[in-house]
């Protein structure tokens, strides 16, 4: 495996970006905590703290130095647009290693689509600017590597896991995300939250 934040695209800061986030439930978010302690002490495999897990929805194009009036908006269409979704679950899968990470991840459904246009669709009319890309189906990340990882090493420690099992999606998070790179980590403030 090779870092993570050598291969994203570099954000304009690193403090700041808009985010519509998704928080797993408490079964969710447990389960997701028991199968990272899999990931102990693998060198340049930091494990996301418990508090940070989150399903990413969409990044935003904009940073939270927006004006309060702004931000407003961006939270009232969001409302708009997500309303008529409805909470649904997803089936998030056993964790496995990318060339990046390791994650969970579940199939795409009607509802997440509906969800991630929906959030796209409310950030494009009330701000504008090119959105970067939705992420390719919901997923949790539990690790993002900082350094060259061994694989085999993930790989041995993976085995046997157990697939997280349903997820609730039912509220979505405005938030103002932090990426850390030197601790692998992504950390946030919420500024706006919306019930499906």
């Amino acid at each position: 495996m090779r870092s993570f934040f050598d291969h994203m695209t570099p954000w304009l800061r690193n403090e700041g970006s808009l985010h519509v986030y998704a928080l797993p439930d408490d079964r969710a978010r447990e389960r997701l905590v028991e199968e990272s302690l899999r990931l102990d002490g693998i060198a340049a495999l930091p494990r996301m703290p418990e508090p940070w897990l989150h399903l990413t929805v969409s990044r935003l194009s904009q940073f939270d130095d927006l004006s309060a009036a702004e931000l407003t908006r961006l939270a009232e269409a969001l409302g708009r647009e997500v309303e008529g979704v409805g909470a649904f679950d997803v089936a998030m899968g056993a964790p496995a290693a990318g060339e990046h990470t390791v994650g969970c991840s579940a199939p795409s459904s009607p509802q997440w689509e509906a969800l991630v246009s929906g959030v796209r669709r409310a950030a494009s009319d009330t701000l504008g600017g090119e959105l970067p890309p939705p992420p390719y189906a919901p997923h949790t990340s539990l690790a993002y590597a900082i350094g060259d990882v061994d694989g085999a090493l993930v790989a041995s420690r993976l085995v046997g896991a157990a697939e997280i099992g349903p997820v609730r999606i039912d509220r979505v998070h405005l938030v103002s995300v932090t990426v850390r790179p030197e601790l692998g980590t992504f950390d946030w403030i919420e500024l706006a939250n919306v019930d499906l």
